[in-house]
């Protein structure tokens, strides 16, 4: 029964490729797993790759958001927040540059982005988040050039 209903599915998504019932048949997936109440985790990019993550403990993401690396502001290669201040760099304004910037959460001004600095993944937020998702880096660029079209994250966490 299921293989007819999903030969079914298909032949409506063939018919009617833009159908809203059956977009999340072809978008990309990210999924942010948050392993512990430390805000450590993992980001998957279904089919892609799975990578370390760190995000903000206790944070109320949402469960489901939806990035369009088309808008304007979604997807920037360097990042310069006017938020947040980093000490260690080397500008007048001391403002944290984060690299391969992609916003997810634009109420929030969330991101998933390179950390500005190698990542312990201790819980020892000194270093840590506001509440965006930092990557390794290397491992934020691969993400950031992988979403080039509608992508549907979800985020599970501990708390």
């Amino acid at each position: 029964v299921y293989a007819k209903l999903w030969g079914l599915g298909w032949r409506i998504v063939q018919r009617f490729p833009n159908s809203l019932f059956f977009w999340h048949l072809k978008m990309k997936k990210i999924s942010i797993f948050f392993t512990n109440q430390l805000g450590e985790g993992t980001l998957e990019c279904k089919g892609f790759g799975t990578f370390k993550c760190l995000g903000m403990a206790g944070l109320n993401y949402p469960q489901e958001l939806m990035i369009d690396p088309n808008q304007p502001g979604v997807k920037t290669h360097q990042y310069f927040s006017n938020t947040y201040t980093c000490p260690q760099n080397n500008n007048p304004r001391n403002q944290c540059i984060m690299n391969y910037a992609v916003l997810i959460w634009g109420q929030q001004g969330v991101y998933i982005h390179e950390w500005p600095t190698e990542p312990t993944f201790s819980g020892d937020n000194n270093q840590g988040t506001h509440g965006c998702i930092h990557l390794r880096q290397g491992e934020a660029a691969l993400v950031y050039n992988w979403i080039d079209t509608k992508t549907y994250v979800t985020i599970t966490r501990p708390w």
